[in-house]
């Protein structure tokens, strides 16, 4: 290739970085490469004549808008988030999608003085690690739906941890942790833990709420490292037996939605019923072996906004047709 034909390529290649990539007009560029406008839109083509420039249309877009769509009125949702994936993408990549997704919508939602009330688990971690610092409201509280674990497992997918992380992202905002474990011996020893003036603030906020945001179970992933990080040693395992397909809050249901065991003496956690007077309750999950918890999660009326990708929306969608 010859000296001029570097120089032309190189010309080509920051004309569209100018333009593709900063998002500069053709006007602007004009005036700061010193090339007359009409010029500039030449060579915008020739880039992509060359392959400098590709341009691809994502048709999946248009897929996971008309999934978003079904599910909003089959299951008389407020919103319906159905996150477009790639065919061949990992778990990871689409949990980070979901997690992109998820932490915008939050942050749209918020507004000053809101109580937000947050479980646990890695999907949820994910969200709140992808919302972005806000400066622009004030007097947020931040609250957990539920008490820790019992066996081992990562702080930063523990509620208490996310209820501060999400504080220190919205500017002039106050945490409050739930001092106990999520299942409790007996309702004499849950009581004291519930008396204790700390945790009973955490409970009359459950009343107040404007958001709750949480992520779906399932019974198909009890051998996870997170799940039983979470559960080891409760027993747990054997209440999500039989008929169960998920849970919400520790709390499970069938495929049909019945819930099969509320919060009682023995959890410490929100009553699912009274989740579904919270205005704004957003369900959080991904993965195809999770398409039965979230279709039982959608049943039950406990969400009223879904975020969930297209691969979980389309195995959702299989098990109703």
């Amino acid at each position: 290739m010859s000296k001029f034909d570097i120089e032309r390529v190189n010309q080509l290649i920051e004309i569209s970085k100018l333009y593709y990539e900063d998002g500069l007009n053709q006007t602007d560029i004009s005036k700061q490469v010193h090339i007359h406008r009409t010029e500039i839109s030449r060579l915008l083509k020739e880039a992509r004549e060359l392959g400098i420039v590709k341009i691809n249309i994502d048709s999946s877009f248009g897929a996971s808008e008309k999934l978003s769509a079904e599910f909003q009125s089959i299951f008389h949702l407020k919103k319906a988030i159905i996150v477009p994936t790639t065919p061949g993408s990992s778990y990871s990549d689409d949990l980070s999608s979901i997690g992109m997704y998820a932490g915008n919508y939050l942050q749209q939602q918020l507004n000053s003085n809101n109580i937000v009330g947050l479980s646990w688990g890695r999907t949820l971690a994910t969200v709140i690690n992808s919302v972005n610092e806000l400066n622009n409201i004030s007097n947020i509280t931040t609250v957990p739906l539920i008490g820790g674990p019992i066996g081992k497992l990562d702080v930063d997918y523990q509620a208490n941890n996310l209820v501060h992380t999400l504080a220190n992202r919205v500017k002039a905002s106050t945490s409050y942790t739930l001092d106990s474990p999520v299942m409790i011996s007996s309702p004499a020893l849950r009581k004291e833990l519930l008396d204790n003036p700390n945790n009973k603030a955490v409970t009359n906020f459950w009343k107040k709420l404007d958001i709750a945001i949480f992520g779906i179970g399932s019974s198909r992933i009890t051998n996870n490292l997170t799940w039983r990080g979470f559960y080891k040693g409760t027993g747990f395992e054997d209440v999500l037996q039989g008929s169960a397909v998920g849970d919400i809050l520790s709390q499970p249901f069938t495929i049909d939605g019945q819930l099969i065991k509320e919060a009682n003496g023995s959890l410490v956690g929100m009553e699912l019923s009274a989740l579904k007077n919270i205005p704004l309750r957003i369900g959080v999950a991904t993965g195809e072996n999770k398409a039965e918890a979230t279709l039982g999660a959608l049943r039950s009326g406990t969400l009223n906004v879904l975020i969930t990708s297209d691969k979980t929306a389309v195995a959702v969608k299989k098990l109703i047709n």
